[in-house]
């Protein structure tokens, strides 16, 4: 087992925001709601959702339709790019969410939506997005700051589905997320830096991880968590990572552990369950976990978390989240500083269109 988590290599304190899940559920109930967005007074209904978004912003909307697809009446789109496809139109709803409010995809949806005549609303701490909606006139609900957008997850996603809430295609889902935030309290007192090693499920699985290529695979309703998992490992630990779900990756990508080579011995796949799994999809996982086993595979298969299903779907992004951590800190590195993403973005820059734009 890795030694206790170094607090002097942690010198951002990403250990701290991690174990404030809880809290940041709390808090981001406490803020102001959704009201009738502009543009679309109350009882019309939008015939979609578009979220506009990237990364940490993005997969809280990811996460949300995870949980609400089986009774929302209609569908919620998550836009990664610069321009949004044709089915978003005036009849529909944009939400535009970006921590720092400078994300240039999302400002360049702003502009396609403002150019088409789609109602939008934002959620950001500020920044030109904030600028924008204060110009436009749109609501806009805060995150908060002083944090990585990865951190904020939890303020992200309540948001998200109380804005599902809002438009009334689900229940409010207040008491859901207030069980949810217990749920974490709890898990933190199991998974947290001060926990008893011995017992500590988030550092036995970062340790059978460690070293290793680490692959999660899941249930495609799951895909969303399995993304979250995948991108924790990338930018908390920085190591890469892979993620697939059943069935699909059983119509294809099981061919490609037949002749793995040296690649499953260096590989650990995890397989994420929140115990509401289908009993087809249960037996492709088991059949998957037994398959890449035999290849050589290291399989790690973490226990279903119990309560209802936004407490399952916190507690298993939570258990991603130390997991991460703690491979970080096997790794020998500061979870929190992403000097590449900097680099790139400081080239991206440097690479911009006449005009300021970047090129989409």
């Amino acid at each position: 087992m890795t030694n206790a988590p170094s607090r002097a290599l942690d010198a951002s304190n990403m250990g701290r925001l991690i174990e404030g899940a809880g809290d940041q559920i709390r808090q981001a109930l406490d803020r102001e709601g959704w009201g009738p967005p502009a543009g679309m007074p109350a009882p019309a209904s939008p015939d979609l959702l578009a979220v506009g978004a990237m990364g940490g912003s993005a997969i809280a909307a990811d996460l949300t339709w995870a949980l609400v697809r089986s009774q929302c009446p209609r569908p919620i789109v998550v836009v990664r790019d610069y321009r949004l496809p044709a089915c978003v139109t005036p009849a529909s709803l944009l939400l535009l969410a970006s921590h720092s409010g400078h994300t240039e995809e999302t400002l360049s949806l702003a502009a396609d939506a403002r150019e088409r005549g789609i109602p939008w609303v934002a959620l950001t701490t500020g920044g030109r997005l904030g600028e924008l909606a204060a110009e436009a006139g749109v609501t806009r609900r805060a995150l908060p700051g002083g944090a990585p957008p990865r951190a904020v997850l939890y303020a992200s996603w309540v948001a998200v589905t109380r804005l599902v809430a809002a438009l009334g295609w689900i229940p409010d889902p207040a008491d859901a997320w207030r069980e949810a935030a217990a749920a974490l309290d709890a898990r933190v007192r199991e998974w947290g830096r001060d926990a008893d090693a011995a017992s500590n499920d988030a550092r036995h699985i970062a340790d059978a991880l460690s070293g290793r290529l680490v692959i999660v695979y899941a249930e495609q309703r799951l895909e969303a968590m399995a993304t979250r998992w995948r991108q924790q490992v990338n930018e908390n630990a920085k190591l890469l990572a892979h993620s697939a779900v059943v069935p699909e990756l059983n119509h294809n990508e099981v061919v490609g552990w037949e002749r793995p080579g040296a690649i499953a011995h260096g590989a650990a796949a995890v397989l994420l369950r929140d115990g509401f799994e289908s009993p087809a999809n249960e037996t492709r996982l088991a059949l998957t976990a037994e398959y890449v086993g035999r290849q050589g595979v290291r399989v790690v298969e973490p226990a279903a978390p119990s309560g209802g299903a936004i407490a399952r779907a916190a507690s298993l992004a939570l258990l991603g989240d130390f997991v991460s951590y703690y491979l970080a800190m096997a790794n020998g590195v500061d979870p929190t500083p992403i000097v590449s993403l900097d680099e790139f973005m400081r080239r991206l820059a440097e690479r911009r269109a006449p005009g300021g734009a970047a090129n989409p």
